[in-house]
């Protein structure tokens, strides 16, 4: 605006001549020069122009500024999180900022069973595995359901641990024990055994006994002879071993052939006759020896009687060997 200098440079002694007096009154630029004032006035940013921090918060709007001061805002309300992070809802609970990436977007993951959040820690809490201090020695992580916790399982009698296995331990025989392991292998010695005497024995020790195919117990007192009753003739036979067999009338008792019956050596059998009259004929199979007072040297196939109301030992000695006494008669 070239008039406008003029001005500017005019002093009180400057003499203005007609000519320049209408220019400056009738300027030429005067209009444009007062609407770009006008334009600049009506369009420069004032405090209506600022971004309220709901606005900077929605992140939506190309019209307003953010000052420092508006964004301070934002990030103190939002505890310093913008976009995605400060459209997650309040989860009501403890959770851990984290990504989702077949949801592509942010998420705060929560915390299921076997971990807990506090004081800005996570920390496992799993089946009371946490509260499990230093075992001290090799053990064994279990479920102890009584006292509905984890717990310690250590090596009992028997057991050891070698470096990441549980195994049998060797256990030497005793003089009250005889079974023993060897390299987990159980062995039996009665080597070892302290010996007992007879004449030791009490009413309350007992025998290991096998009952029908089940282990049992049975006391000193009652080791004593099975009673067999109303015997009749029949030939020896292992079930008639360690008994007393009774008879009541006239009956044959045959001894069997080693090979036929193969009854034990030394078991002895008591044979009684309950009757007046009648008596009780013990023969010995063919090929088997019986031994007596009548006899002495054995004989093949022998016979003798057990008289009337008596009684008498029977026992074997041998494969096909018996021997005889008693109340008998040839």
């Amino acid at each position: 605006m070239s008039d406008y200098s003029q001005i500017t440079n005019f002093t009180a002694k400057d003499a203005l001549s007609a000519g320049d007096a209408e220019k400056i009154i009738l300027g030429s630029d005067v209009d444009a020069e007062l609407s770009a004032i006008s334009t600049a006035i009506a369009t420069k940013y004032d405090s209506t122009d600022r971004a309220s921090t709901v606005q900077a918060q929605a992140l939506s709007s190309n019209t307003v500024l953010i000052t420092p001061s508006t964004l301070n805002d934002v990030l103190t309300e939002n505890g310093g999180m913008l976009g995605d992070i400060q459209a997650l809802a309040d989860p009501n609970a403890d959770t851990v900022l984290g990504w989702d990436d077949s949801a592509g977007a942010v998420i705060g993951f929560t915390f299921t069973d076997g971990l807990a959040f506090g004081d800005g820690v996570i920390t496992m809490e799993h089946l009371g595995i946490q509260d499990l201090e230093d075992a001290g020695a090799d053990k064994i992580l279990f479920w102890d359901d009584g006292a509905g916790a984890t717990a310690w399982l250590a090596a009992g009698n028997g057991l050891e641990f070698s470096t990441t296995n549980l195994q049998i331990t060797d256990v030497a025989v005793t003089s009250s024990n005889p079974v023993g392991l060897t390299s987990g292998a159980p062995v039996f010695d009665m080597s070892s055994l302290t010996t007992m005497e007879g004449n030791a024995l009490a009413a309350t020790d007992t025998f290991l006994v096998e009952d029908g195919g089940a282990p049992k117990e049975i006391a000193v007192q009652d080791m004593g002879l099975r009673s067999q009753t109303a015997q009749t003739t029949q030939t020896l036979a292992a079930a008639d071993m360690n008994s007393i067999m009774e008879f009541t009338g006239t009956a044959t008792l045959t001894l069997p052939l080693n090979a036929t019956t193969a009854l034990p050596i030394g078991t002895p059998v008591i044979l009684n006759v309950k009757h007046a009259t009648q008596v009780l004929t013990v023969t010995a199979d063919t090929s088997v020896t019986l031994v007596s007072v009548f006899h002495p040297a054995g004989g093949s196939a022998a016979s003798d009687t057990v008289t009337a109301g008596g009684t008498a030992i029977l026992y074997k000695t041998a494969a096909d060997v018996w021997c005889i006494a008693g109340d008998i008669s040839t």
